[in-house]
C-alpha cells in the first residue's frame, strides 16, 4: 500500500504541469529568509530566491515534495482508523512544511557564506537529515496509535 501510493503521487508530480516549488516552497521561504536575513533583500520570482548575497534556484526534484510524500503514503498505509490518520496527516504536514522551510533556509544560508560547501548540503545533509525527523515523527505517531483488535 506504501509503495503504491508513493509512486503515484511521484508520478503525479513527475507528470503534472502544476510546479509546486513557487507556492509551497519559495513564495513562503521569502518571508522566513525576510526574517532571518532582513538586510539581504530578499525577493522571490517563480522559482528563484534572490538578494544582494545569494541567489538560489529551487528546481523541479528539489523542492521537497518527495518529503511530503513519504509521510502521505506512510500515514494513509498505516492501520489505524481514518480520524487518527488525519490527524498524523494535519500534524505531519505541517512539521514536512516547517522542516522543509529549514532546509531552504539551510541552502540559502550556505549559498551565501560558504558555496563550497553548497554540494555537500544539498545532495546529501539536509535531504539524510528531512528523512530522519520525518522518519521519527512517522516513528512516534505510530507509536501512539492504538493497534486493531483481530478476533
Amino acid at each position: 500500500m506504501f509503495a503504491a501510493i508513493f509512486v503515484m503521487g511521484q508520478l503525479a508530480t513527475v507528470t503534472s504541469r502544476l510546479y509546486v516549488a513557487d507556492w509551497l516552497v519559495v513564495a513562503p521561504a521569502r518571508w522566513t529568509l525576510a526574517a532571518l536575513y532582513p538586510s539581504d533583500g530578499i525577493t522571490v520570482a517563480a522559482n528563484q530566491i534572490s538578494s544582494n548575497r545569494a541567489r538560489l534556484n529551487i528546481l523541479p526534484g528539489c523542492e521537497g515534495t518527495e518529503l511530503f510524500l513519504l509521510l502521505i503514503a506512510g500515514v494513509l498505509a498505516f492501520p489505524t482508523s481514518w480520524r487518527q490518520r488525519l490527524q498524523g496527516l494535519g500534524l505531519g504536514l505541517a512539521i514536512v512544511f516547517v522542516l522543509n522551510q529549514a532546509r531552504v533556509a539551510a541552502l540559502y544560508a550556505v549559498v551565501r557564506d560558504r558555496a563550497s560547501l553548497f554540494e555537500l548540503v544539498h545532495a546529501y545533509v539536509a535531504p539524510t537529515a528531512l528523512v530522519v525527523c520525518v522518519g521519527a515523527f512517522y516513528w512516534l505517531w505510530t507509536a501512539r496509535q492504538p493497534r486493531p483488535v483481530h478476533t
